[in-house]
């Protein structure tokens, strides 16, 4: 009964990872020339990652690093940029810094640094 089971489980593990229809990697990050990168696309992703993590909720966190709303998180970068992409877009990117949560993808921070580049717009 052992040997069935295990040869199943090994035959499903088999042809789940076989998948023609897989979307090919993306190489080289996102163009920033033609990405259209808004606040709202920003700030739903540093909600989701940092913010709702109790890192930067506002209130108990660091207050200057309060990214609770859109206007305090572009106050910060426009005052901290230099801080913010070593720490959030740079290649040696480090947030969020908690060993429980992943980092940021490679294409998340390429997405952040294009918004910021284009000088954090609304629309």
């Amino acid at each position: 009964m052992r040997r069935i089971t295990f040869f199943l489980l090994a035959s499903m593990l088999f042809v789940a990872c076989k998948n023609d229809k897989a979307p090919a990697p993306v190489s080289g990050g996102i163009n920033c020339d033609v990405a259209k990168i808004t606040t709202s696309y920003v700030l739903a992703a540093v909600q989701a990652n940092c913010t709702s993590r109790n890192c930067h909720p506002g209130g108990n966190s660091p207050v200057v690093a309060d990214f609770s709303t859109a206007d305090k998180l572009k106050g910060y970068i426009n005052t901290h940029r230099a801080l913010f992409e070593l720490r959030v877009t740079g290649p040696q990117a480090d947030m969020p810094q908690s060993q429980v949560f992943p980092p940021l993808s490679q294409g998340m921070r390429d997405s952040i640094a294009c918004w910021i580049a284009h000088g954090l717009p609304d629309q």
